[in-house]
């Protein structure tokens, strides 16, 4: 049984990879600067797992260690590592190596990527054994040798979904993220999209985003279009019904139409994630019949568009959304369901480079909210940047929404407490960004609940 060290472990795409390699016979370990929930789960699947930032441990009985982005070449553990001659993999390189020996489906993109894989694992799920990699909580908690598929969420993030060698390869959408990795070029970002796509035996593309249209033009076979605005596509969707427990809607694919389509989702985009998914189901064997079935099932993973509760009539949403594409199909899907009700959002932008790279784009989609609370940046890993803040992101918002009330509460501790008497019955409050936001939901409740707002 080889030991493995995995540095960073208490993130959620490390985290996922711990429970794989253990399931795959590793004896695992890792290292993450301080405890969470993830590290005790881990803890409870007997994975040693140390808090600090050196591993005492490490010796020349160690065969491989694997590090997060939250971890530098430089690390002490790194380098010690490498001084005992011991292999070294990024996260990525790690997974692929492992699943390659599969059929992948692998999903990419820049948005919608957990949401798709979760619903393609929903759907293979119901015919085959399967492994599902997803960074995050989801309904997939164990990993199979004999499993007939792989269904990944990529990371285009680091450049590493590149060691993939797709069966399947679904592209939903490129925007520009993560451009510091590719020396702030998107034309970099595109090539290495292609890059994945010429690897790749069968490639399911949006034909609603244009660059990544722009990437399939160059691709010469076993493209599969799927979108809501184009009849010529492959598989087109239209008819969309906007419900308050999710969305109708019909699709023709090919020579067949089906009807009254109903995903327990919200937003146009979700549509088309679940498009993507049932033609690598199809691809893979399973009717586009069987498909539809298995998504009416279907629950979306924690933290997109998640309901959590409704007291006092109003009703709180929590989601991952931090990128302004985003947050633009988060808002626009949420006054689409809920017509009626005064959208709240409460904000907390993510990453400073993030932040950097999109400047005044942040601000663009919250002309969709009614009431705006934006809170501090939450870094993740990263320093900060000399003129990034939450403060520079409110001047932003405000100059955009003059006529709106748009206010910076710094902590965000201090929201709670602040919504006493902002709110009334028939709202929606929106919880928005990958961070630590949602950790707020309980106590907004008790809040409501004591002062009977």
């Amino acid at each position: 049984m080889d030991k493995v060290l995995l540095l960073g472990i208490g993130g959620s795409g490390m985290s996922r990879l711990a429970l794989l390699m253990k399931d795959f016979g590793y004896e695992v370990y890792g290292l993450d600067l301080k405890e969470n929930d993830v590290i005790k789960d881990l803890k409870s699947n007997n994975i040693k797992v140390d808090i600090g930032k050196r591993f005492d441990y490490l010796d020349g009985t160690f065969k491989l260690v694997v590090y997060s982005s939250a971890f530098v070449e430089n690390d002490v553990n790194l380098i010690k590592a490498k001084n005992l001659g011991i292999k070294i993999e990024r996260r990525g390189e790690t997974l692929a190596r492992i699943s390659n020996g599969f059929s992948s489906v692998v999903v990419s993109g820049t948005h919608g990527k957990t949401t798709t894989t979760t619903m393609v694992g929903h759907i293979f799920n119901k015919s085959f054994r399967v492994n599902v990699y997803i960074g995050g909580e989801t309904e997939f908690k164990n990993f199979y040798k004999d499993a007939r598929f792989f269904v990944i969420e990529s990371d285009e993030s680091d450049g590493t979904f590149l060691y993939f060698n797709p069966f399947i390869l679904i592209i939903t959408n490129i925007d520009k993220d993560h451009l510091n990795y590719y020396n702030w070029d998107f034309e970099n970002l595109e090539k290495a999209f292609l890059n994945l796509a010429q690897k790749s035996l069968y490639k399911i593309v949006s034909m609603d985003d244009e660059n990544a249209c722009s990437v399939a033009k160059n691709i010469k076979n076993n493209i599969i279009y799927y979108s809501l605005e184009d009849v010529k596509a492959d598989m087109f969707g239209y008819n969309l019904r906007f419900l308050e427990n999710g969305i109708r809607f019909d699709l023709k694919y090919r020579d067949n139409t089906y009807k009254d389509i109903f995903l327990r989702a919200f937003g146009e985009h979700n549509v088309l994630n679940a498009m993507a998914s049932l033609i690598a189901s199809n691809i893979s064997g399973i009717s586009i019949k069987d498909g539809i079935n298995s998504i009416a099932t279907f629950n979306l993973p924690k933290r997109r568009m998640e309901k959590k509760w409704e007291k006092e009539g109003i009703l709180l949403i929590d989601d991952h959304a931090d990128h302004p594409t985003e947050v633009w199909a988060t808002l626009s899907a949420l006054k689409k369901h809920f017509p009626e009700r005064r959208i709240v959002s409460i904000y907390q932008p993510h990453r400073y480079t993030r932040v950097s790279a999109l400047k005044e784009r942040i601000a663009e989609p919250f002309y969709l909210s009614d009431f705006i609370i934006l809170t501090d940046i939450f870094g993740a890993f990263e320093e900060p940047i000399e003129g990034i803040s939450g403060e520079k992101i409110y001047d932003w918002v405000k100059i955009l929404n003059p006529k709106k009330e748009v206010v910076f509460i710094k902590d965000k501790r201090d929201i709670p407490g602040y919504l006493i008497g902002k709110l009334k019955s028939g709202d929606l409050l929106v919880l928005l960004g990958p961070g630590d936001i949602g950790t707020i939901s309980g106590e907004i409740l008790d809040v409501i609940e004591k002062s009977k707002i």
